[in-house]
């Protein structure tokens, strides 16, 4: 890997007799000639939700079965289909706690062998390491996160100011911007206003690359792609009177633990200043649309909670249990058969 590549870690696992206990011998194929750790690489995304369910959240590409590297792997495969991402998270594993039937074989239409875990799950006794890999220069990542403010203190609730020219150059609001990114990537989060970190400025940063977490069909659903980052400066959003709403979940890491259907405009036009002050003119479409006016609402004092449909709150933990993995027209047909 890169040179600079700066490495994180978050905890180690002490594993105790008793939680071993608690899992049946493995007894498929040739598990004892596996190696003792093998590794399993998640997006920060995954990683974070598998904090809050207490479940390991795995992405759309392990639905038939548990894709795993050796440690001589790994670099390779971060370089091959992660080198997007802005950090992943590497759980080293115990092989021989693994629950399902482990294979070493050949991808589809490949050469290389690769492990691959079927019917089965990684018990969290089995996790011996986590750590993360940051994707960037070692000055930004050692750069420390800001607090997010959460729903309830009054800045939320402000309208923000706009920056002046001599103000964005200035290496104050450059810093901020570069803090500001940091703390996105960290939450993590596909946008941040400056007024969730406290600061009443029309500033936002966005960016939504990873999409590990989502299937092929749901990409298609949402009309979601690749935004890579940018910083949007005193913005003013335009929509059409005609143009058609879309109702689908969002959540805020200013409201943390809940999610609920908001109505947003299918296309958007901002008009903006970027991170040099220069003037920007973005058309949006689909998920990139509902981000900035999410973003833009943060600017002028709104929450999503604002917006959305009360009955259709929902915690974040339900939704992943719950609805997750349906289509947006299973979930409003769901929703409207609840409400009679």
């Amino acid at each position: 890997m890169k040179k600079w590549l700066a490495i994180a870690y978050l905890f180690t696992v002490s594993l105790s007799g008793n939680e071993s206990a608690n899992h049946e011998e493995i007894k498929m194929g040739k598990m004892n000639q596996s190696p003792k750790y093998i590794y399993k690489i998640l997006s920060l995304r995954n990683w974070q939700a598998t904090q809050n369910s207490k479940a390991i959240q795995l992405s759309a590409e392990d639905d038939a079965f548990v894709h795993f590297s050796t440690e001589d792997q790994l670099e390779k495969i971060i370089g091959k289909y992660w080198a997007d991402a802005p950090q992943v998270v590497i759980l080293k594993i115990d092989s021989n706690k693994l629950e399902g039937e482990l294979a070493f074989e050949r991808n589809a239409g490949g050469t290389t062998k690769y492990y691959h875990l079927y019917n089965g799950f990684i018990p969290f006794n089995s996790i011996v390491e986590s750590r993360i890999v940051y994707q960037q220069p070692i000055d930004t990542c050692d750069r420390q996160t800001l607090d997010i403010v959460q729903v309830g203190d009054p800045v939320l609730r402000q309208i923000a100011k706009d920056l002046s020219v001599e103000e964005i150059l200035s290496p104050e609001i450059q810093n901020l911007i570069e803090t500001m990114k940091v703390t996105m990537r960290a939450a993590p989060g596909v946008g941040l206003a400056a007024p969730q970190i406290g600061k009443a400025l029309q500033l936002v940063v966005i960016e939504d690359v990873d999409h590990s977490h989502l299937t092929e069909q749901q990409l298609a659903e949402r009309n979601r792609y690749p935004v890579p980052f940018h910083v949007i400066i005193n913005p003013r959003l335009y929509i059409e009177e005609s143009d058609d709403k879309v109702e689908f979940f969002e959540g805020c890491l200013s409201v943390p633990e809940f999610v609920g259907i908001v109505p947003r405009a299918k296309s958007v036009r901002v008009e903006c200043l970027d991170e040099r002050a220069e003037p920007v003119v973005i058309q949006a479409k689909g998920w990139y649309a509902r981000i900035l006016q999410h973003e833009i609402d943060h600017l002028n004092g709104t929450l999503y909670i604002d917006k959305a449909q009360l009955p259709t709150l929902i915690t974040a933990e339900n939704y992943v249990k719950l609805l997750k993995d349906k289509s947006v027209k299973q979930i409003q047909a769901a929703l409207h058969d609840l409400g009679g």
